[in-house]
C-alpha cells in the first residue's frame, strides 16, 4: 500500500512539474503551425496571451504569412488601450479608405489621432498594404516617443550591408531599434529594410520591444473620454526639480513658450496662469524657491493655486499673501507694518502702497518714487532716495511707495544704517512651507470630485472665461499617491473637471488657456507650440 502511495506521489509530483514547465510553449502549441521549438514560439505565445495578436483560421498562426499596416497599428493600440477604451475610436477618421465600418477603424483613428503612425498620402492610409521592416521600426519608435517609453542603447551601432537601402525617414529608428536589440539583421549581414515584415518577425519585435523598453520617468496619455479627445502627462514630481519660470526672466516679461521652454531646460513644462496682454502683468501671486515673485491679492482667499512645498509636495490651496516689514532704526526704533505688495507697478501716482522691487522686476522702478529705501542683501539700509527713479540692486531689493501715504514715518525711518525684514503668512493656505506657487484658477476637483459651477469661477474672478463653453483649456491635478496630471482638451470647465476627477486627481486646478494653451514633454507638444507669448510657465527637469 505504502509502495503504491508513493507511485502515486511520483506521478503527481511528475505532473505538476510538466504544468510548471508548460506555459512557456502554451500558446504555441495551440497552433498547428507553430513548432515549441521554433525562434518565435515564445513571441507569439506572448502576443496571443496578451491579446495583442491572433491566430490566423483554424489552430494556425501563419508564421510565414505577411503582415499589413492596419495589423500592426492594431497591435501597437491594443498595449496602449483596452479595447473599451478603443471602442471611442469607432468614428469616420481622416483617412478615405478606412470607413468606419472598417474592422482597422478603430485602431488607425488612435494611430492617427496619438502620432503613432500616418497616412501614405492622398487622404489614404492603405490598412491592407503590407508592412515594411523599415516601417515596423518606424511605427515602434513613434510608439515608445507617444507613450513615453525609452529605447537604452544597450548595443553598439551595427552596420548592415545593406544599411544604404534604408529610407531616410527610417534611419533613426531602425538604429534605435538596433541598439536596444529589438531588431538584428540576417545572417548575411543584411537587414532587408523594405523587405515584408513577417507574421512572424513582427511577434518578436514586438515582445524584444515590450521587455526592453523603458520608463522615460513620465507616462504620456492619449486617449478619448465620452469621445473627447485628451493628451496628458503624468509623472512624480519628485523625480524632477521644478520651477516657475517667466518670460525674459522678468515679472512682466513675455516669451513664447518654445524659447521659453528650451531656455530653462524643461522636460516638462506648461503655461501658468493668467496675465493681462498689454502690460503682461500676472493675475495672480506667483511664488519661486520661496519667495513671492509677484502679489495678486485681488479675489484671494479664493482664488486657486498650485502649490509645492520644500520636499516637493503639490496641493492645491486657495490662500491670501500678507507680508508684512519690519524697520530697525538706526536710532534704535523698531516699527512694523503690514499688507506689502511685491513687483506690482502703481498706476496710480496717489497710490502709497508699499511694494518690493526685485531684480525680478527689472533694472530700475520705471516710475517716479516719493519714497524708495535701497536696500542690499543682507538686509542693509544703503539709500533713503525721495522723488526719483532708482535701480534695483541684483542681491538686493528696493522697498518703495509712489503716492503719499496718511503718516509716512515708517519708509522715513528707513534711513541707511536701518535693517528692514519681512515676515510672510499664506492666510487660508494648509501649509506656510510653500517653495512654488502659481496662482491660477478656478478649482475644478476638490476631494476627489468634481468641484465648480458659475458661482464659484466668479468668486476667483473668472466669470468671464467662458467656463460652460467648450474651449481649448490645460489643467493641473494632484492624484493621492502625490503624483501630478497635466492634461489639456477641448472641453467645458464641468467636463474637465469630470475627466480629472475620473482619471484619479485628488484635487486639480485649471491653468491658462485658449491662445496660451502649450503642454511640452520631452521633445515633443501635447498642444502646442503656440505663437501667443507667455507671462509664467510651471517646469520639470
Amino acid at each position: 500500500m505504502k509502495k503504491r502511495l508513493c507511485q502515486c506521489l511520483a506521478l503527481f509530483l511528475t505532473a505538476a512539474l510538466l504544468c510548471a514547465l508548460a506555459p512557456a510553449y502554451a500558446g504555441a502549441a495551440r497552433f498547428s503551425d507553430v513548432s515549441a521549438g521554433s525562434w518565435y514560439a515564445s513571441a507569439v505565445q506572448e502576443m496571443v496571451d496578451r491579446g495583442i495578436m491572433n491566430g490566423k483560421g483554424t489552430n494556425t498562426f501563419k508564421p510565414n504569412g505577411t503582415l499589413t499596416r492596419g495589423e500592426f497599428v492594431t497591435m501597437l493600440a491594443r498595449t496602449a488601450l483596452s479595447e473599451g477604451e478603443l471602442g471611442q475610436y469607432t468614428y469616420r477618421g481622416i483617412f478615405s479608405d478606412v470607413p468606419q465600418k472598417h474592422w482597422a477603424n478603430r485602431y488607425v483613428n488612435w494611430a492617427s489621432e496619438a502620432g503613432v503612425a500616418g497616412g501614405v498620402g492622398g487622404g489614404k492610409f492603405e490598412p491592407e498594404k503590407q508592412l515594411t521592416r523599415q516601417d515596423m521600426a518606424v511605427m515602434v519608435v513613434k510608439y515608445a516617443k507617444a507613450t513615453g517609453l525609452d529605447l537604452p542603447a544597450i548595443n553598439g551601432p551595427k552596420l548592415f550591408l545593406d544599411y544604404r537601402s534604408i529610407s531616410s525617414y527610417a534611419v533613426d529608428s531602425v538604429t534605435k531599434c538596433q541598439r536596444a536589440g529589438v531588431i538584428d539583421g540576417y545572417g548575411d549581414m543584411t537587414f532587408r529594410p523594405k523587405g515584408v515584415a513577417k507574421r512572424s518577425e513582427a511577434a518578436v519585435l514586438y515582445s524584444r520591444f515590450l521587455q526592453t523598453a523603458q520608463s522615460a520617468g513620465y507616462k504620456i496619455i492619449r486617449k478619448r473620454l465620452n469621445g473627447m479627445p485628451i493628451a496628458a502627462v503624468e509623472f512624480d514630481p519628485g523625480q524632477f526639480t521644478a520651477g516657475v519660470a517667466l518670460g525674459n526672466d522678468r515679472v512682466r516679461g513675455a516669451e513664447q513658450a518654445k524659447s521659453l521652454f528650451s531656455r530653462v531646460g524643461a522636460k516638462i513644462a506648461v503655461n501658468g496662469g493668467f496675465f493681462e496682454f498689454g502690460s503682461y502683468d500676472a493675475y495672480g501671486t506667483i511664488i519661486h524657491e520661496g519667495r513671492p515673485i509677484t502679489v495678486y491679492n485681488q479675489f484671494s482667499p479664493a482664488k486657486s493655486a498650485i502649490v509645492m512645498d520644500s520636499s516637493g509636495r503639490f496641493s492645491v490651496e486657495n490662500y491670501r499673501t500678507n507680508i508684512s516689514a519690519t524697520v530697525s532704526a538706526a536710532d534704535g526704533r523698531e516699527l512694523t507694518v503690514k499688507d506689502v505688495g511685491a513687483n506690482r507697478f502703481p498706476y496710480d501716482p496717489k497710490d502709497g502702497t508699499r511694494l518690493i522691487f526685485t531684480s525680478d522686476w527689472g533694472g530700475s522702478l520705471g516710475f517716479q518714487a516719493r519714497y524708495a529705501a535701497v536696500v542690499d542683501g543682507s538686509g542693509r539700509v544703503t539709500a533713503l532716495c525721495q522723488n526719483q527713479d532708482v535701480s534695483i540692486p541684483k542681491d538686493g531689493y528696493v522697498l518703495a511707495q509712489r503716492g503719499p501715504r496718511a503718516d509716512d514715518s515708517f519708509i522715513q525711518a528707513a534711513t541707511p544704517g536701518a535693517y528692514l525684514r519681512f515676515e510672510t503668512e499664506y492666510t487660508g493656505s494648509s501649509t506656510q512651507d510653500v517653495e512654488l506657487s502659481i496662482a491660477a484658477g478656478p478649482k475644478i476637483v476638490e476631494n476627489g470630485r468634481p468641484y465648480g459651477n458659475a458661482s464659484t469661477y466668479a468668486a476667483e474672478g473668472l466669470g468671464g472665461i467662458g467656463g460652460e463653453s467648450q474651449a481649448r483649456r490645460v489643467c493641473i491635478g494632484v492624484r493621492y499617491d502625490g503624483s501630478l496630471l497635466i492634461l489639456t482638451a477641448y472641453a467645458s470647465l464641468p467636463e474637465l473637471s469630470g475627466i480629472m476627477a475620473v482619471m484619479g486627481c485628488q484635487s486639480a486646478v485649471n491653468l491658462d488657456g485658449g491662445g496660451s494653451t502649450n503642454l511640452y514633454v520631452n521633445g515633443q507638444w501635447l498642444y502646442g507650440p503656440t505663437d501667443r507669448a507667455l507671462n509664467n510657465a510651471l517646469y520639470f527637469k
